[in-house]
């Protein structure tokens, strides 16, 4: 894990954490392009970084997003790759960047708000 993004790795474990304390099974699986997956029963899955060749996979895996809070300043975080790939796969794509040396409750507000939109769960979550 690179250390500037421990804030980032909190609030993904926590949201993973919240779905497995409603019984929730955590599956992990190796896909190609997708690093440290993990799927929480049917709500979301947890991942570390992914390439854009991973997008149409997890469309196929049946996720109806994919919420990215990573910074763009990450090291490996293709943003506007990502975006063109989810948009060419036809799924909704989510950036609320989120900062570990300087958190925001503004944008646990926003991830908050996105996940609980309805149609957005599944959410692909990294």
């Amino acid at each position: 894990m690179h250390r500037r993004a421990p804030g980032l790795a909190r609030l993904t474990i926590a949201g993973c954490l919240t779905a497995a304390a409603a019984s929730a099974q955590v599956v992990r699986q190796e896909v190609p392009g997708i690093r440290n997956f993990a799927k929480v029963e049917s709500t979301v899955a947890c991942a570390g970084a992914i390439t854009p060749g991973a997008i149409p996979e997890i469309k196929k895996m049946g996720y109806a997003s994919i919420i990215n809070l990573r910074l763009p300043t990450e090291e490996g975080a293709d943003i506007d790759g990502n975006i063109a790939a989810a948009k060419a796969a036809g799924i909704p794509y989510y950036h609320i960047p989120f900062s570990g040396a300087k958190p925001d409750p503004a944008v646990v507000d926003t991830f908050l708000k996105t996940i609980t939109t309805p149609g957005v769960q599944p959410a692909f979550i990294h």
